[in-house]
């Protein structure tokens, strides 16, 4: 069994655990196999499977837990829903089963960058008619949502800098970062004072990371944090542009810049308009959701305090 698919598996029989054992198994499970990965490779892989619905990780908590297995149709997607969560033994043989009895089912390998341990393959049921989803979902033992990507935009919150925190303590200015939108990394600060996106090691060596707005500190996530950048400095991050296709203008393709990943709720919304991993163009340093409503890329924009950039459709011969 492909490694990503394994991991899955056996991620749906332990259900829950820490995030650093869940991180120690991966690089075991990859060492094993002789795989070689980049530094970091386990955190990316949970946040991968989490933005595709299988795992939910709570960061801040250091706890993870295997999402409930769901049956949901993608939007405009004529014909296809994804199967997310968890994915035992038991759901993988009832889907072989569905495939054997004639039914449309595609396993889609999904892209992995190179240092990276590969994710899960992504399930697509084909279907004629709404109602054969839910005896799909029944023999599958799962739940149907209706597309559960729409569900997700319009849940998505507006972004706000978080709950007023303490600034880093004397004794931890050595280790106290800010990130540099520019270079979209982390610095060594020589202060604190100016506004910015701080990250620092706590007297426990955990890791901080606080906004700060005048004279107030706040806490917050990286993801989150990057974003109330980019709104204090105008800087734009993300653009939309519809399908040639016609009949297919109300969907498109959103572009999210390197150094801007979007955090993790918005990232499940993005990626369940296909159940597939977004693309990631090394030339362009850009992130790419396809199948994405314009409705809902405005919602998501908005949401993370930036303005949607609508680019034209292209022309036929291009997108060839």
């Amino acid at each position: 069994m492909e490694i990503g698919n394994l991991l899955l598996r056996w991620a749906s029989e332990v259900s829950y655990g820490k995030i650093a054992d869940f991180k120690e198994a991966l690089a075991w499970t990859t060492r094993g196999r002789g795989v070689s990965v980049r530094e970091g490779a386990e955190g990316r892989w949970l946040r991968d499977v989490s933005a595709l619905g299988h795992i939910d990780v709570d960061w801040r908590a250091g706890r993870w837990a295997v999402a409930p297995p769901v049956l949901t149709t993608l939007p405009y997607s004529d014909g296809l829903a994804v199967l997310t969560g968890r994915r035992p033994a038991a759901v993988s043989d009832a889907v072989a089963d569905l495939y054997d009895s004639g039914e449309r089912i595609h396993w889609i390998r999904n892209e992995t960058a190179e240092g990276d341990i590969t994710v899960p393959d992504t399930l697509l049921l084909g279907y004629e008619h709404p109602h054969k989803l839910l005896q799909h979902a029944a023999s599958v033992g799962c739940t149907f949502v209706p597309c559960a990507s729409l569900r997700l935009f319009a849940l998505l919150p507006d972004l706000t800098p978080g709950p007023p925190a303490a600034p880093p303590a004397v004794g931890n200015i050595h280790t106290v970062e800010r990130y540099n939108h520019e270079n979209r990394n982390y610095e060594p600060a020589q202060s604190y004072s100016e506004d910015g996106l701080y990250r620092w090691r706590s007297t426990d060596w955990a890791r901080l990371v606080q906004i700060r707005r005048g004279q107030e500190w706040h806490s917050t996530e990286h993801e989150n944090g990057v974003f109330l950048e980019h709104a204090r400095l105008g800087t734009g991050t993300m653009r939309w542009r519809p399908e040639s296709g016609k009949g297919r203008e109300r969907t498109g393709r959103l572009s999210v810049d390197w150094g801007a990943p979007l955090p993790p709720l918005h990232a499940r919304a993005a990626v369940l308009c296909t159940g597939i991993q977004p693309r990631i163009h090394e030339k362009a340093q850009i992130v790419r959701y396809d199948n994405v409503p314009r409705h809902a890329a405005e919602k998501l924009a908005s949401s993370l305090l930036q303005q949607l950039e609508v680019e034209p459709a292209a022309t036929q011969k291009a997108a060839r």
